[in-house]
C-alpha cells in the first residue's frame, strides 16, 4: 500500500502540488483541499515517520518551530478566535498536523472540528480558489 502523503510530499517536490504554500526544512505546509473552515491548512513532514517520537531528534525540534512558524502565520492571515492543531494519523500513518483557524461564528465553535467531517466534502475547491488565501500565508511566511 502506497502512503499518500508520501505521493503528496513527491507532487510537492516536483512542483506538481497545486495547493502548495510553503516549502521548510522538514515539511510542507498546504492548504486544505477543503475549507468547510476557512484557511484550513495540512503540514506534512517530508519524511515517512508513522510517530512524532520516530523522528530524529535535532529535526523533532526543527519541525516544531516549522509548526509554529506555520501556525503563527495562519493566523495572522486569517484572524482566528482560536487556532485547533492536531495530529492524529489513524487515516494515514505518515506525521502531519491539521490548523483548523477557528472563528466566533463557526458551526458549533466548542466542539472539535471533526464532529463536522462529513460536510468537508461538500466544500471542496479548487487550486484556483486557494490561490488567494496560498499567497496570503506564504507572503506572511516570508
Amino acid at each position: 500500500m502506497t502512503c499518500s502523503l508520501c505521493q503528496r510530499v513527491q507532487l510537492a517536490q516536483a512542483g506538481q502540488y497545486p495547493y502548495l504554500i510553503y516549502e521548510f526544512k522538514h515539511s510542507y505546509l498546504m492548504l486544505g483541499e477543503h475549507q468547510f473552515y476557512p484557511g484550513y491548512c495540512v503540514m506534512v513532514l517530508k519524511d515517512h515517520h508513522k510517530e512524532m517520537t520516530d523522528i530524529p531528534q535535532p529535526m523533532q525540534v526543527e519541525f516544531f518551530q516549522e509548526l509554529m512558524l506555520a501556525s503563527k502565520a495562519i493566523e495572522q492571515v486569517m484572524g482566528p478566535k482560536k487556532m485547533n492543531m492536531c495530529s492524529l494519523g489513524n487515516v494515514v500513518p505518515h506525521v502531519h498536523w491539521h490548523f483548523f483557524p477557528r472563528f466566533e461564528n463557526d458551526p458549533q465553535f466548542f466542539d472539535p472540528p471533526w464532529l463536522r467531517i462529513k460536510e468537508f466534502e461538500g466544500a471542496k475547491i479548487t487550486p484556483e480558489e486557494g490561490l488567494q488565501t496560498i499567497e496570503k500565508i506564504r507572503n506572511a511566511l516570508k
